[in-house]
């Protein structure tokens, strides 16, 4: 699962966007910020390439993986010769 490392809607606030400026500029949508908002990671790589260049961060610098029981199940047992 990926998750957030940072707090998305703090760091574009410090650079001056919030959802009325990305609107209106057209960095963000608004259904974008939301999943911003909630800590929603099933955002575009487009979005994420915007993300990180308003915020001067590599991608690695926003997102993390952290690996889940549901992960385990639904995506590593499927792989041959893959112990869970």
């Amino acid at each position: 699962m990926l998750k957030y490392k940072i707090d998305v809607i703090k760091e574009l606030a410090n650079i001056g966007i919030n959802s009325n400026v990305a609107r209106t500029s057209g960095i963000f949508g608004q259904s974008t910020m939301a999943k911003f908002k909630n800590g929603d990671t099933s955002i575009t790589l487009d979005n994420l390439n915007r993300l990180c260049c308003v915020l001067e961060m590599q991608p690695r610098d926003v997102l993390k993986f952290v690996e889940t029981d549901k992960d385990r199940e639904e995506i590593i047992a499927k792989i041959p010769n893959k112990k869970v």
